[in-house]
């Protein structure tokens, strides 16, 4: 099971695909596969194992991170700008409770998308689950 974070920015309302036909939906999953591409090669991008995030975020407090908490598996969303202070206090509390180079590594991949999110003003932080 996987989080996928991509720094992309503010998008419209998505439509449907409810009534998409085959070929709609062929080229709109197209388009999406070329947009993560080019994120991942601009580092923008981070796929993350849900197993590994979860317990790091359960030793460093769980439910008590505001922002973190939100990231929810199951679902998507969109975290702002003004969510990044937060979002980079509770980034260096994963830090402090990371415990093999695994886990730290995973915070070393957070931090870097969050520098790169400072850098980058005019983006979101959007997250898609399984």
């Amino acid at each position: 099971m996987g989080l996928l974070l991509v720094l992309r920015p503010p998008q419209p309302r998505p439509q449907s695909l409810r009534r998409a036909t085959r070929a709609q939906r062929r080229e709109h999953n197209r388009a999406d596969a070329e947009e993560w591409a080019t994120a991942e090669e601009r580092g923008l991008l981070l796929d993350v194992s849900v197993e590994r995030l979860l317990p790091l975020m359960n030793a460093a407090g769980g439910s008590r991170l505001p922002i973190l908490g939100q990231l929810d598996p199951w679902s998507d969303g969109v975290l702002r700008r003004k969510d990044l202070p937060q979002l980079n206090a509770e980034v260096d509390r994963l830090e402090t409770v990371a415990g093999d180079n695994v886990e730290r590594g995973l915070v070393a991949a957070l931090r870097a998308l969050l520098v790169r999110w400072r850098d980058e003003p005019g983006l979101s932080l959007h997250w898609y689950g399984d």
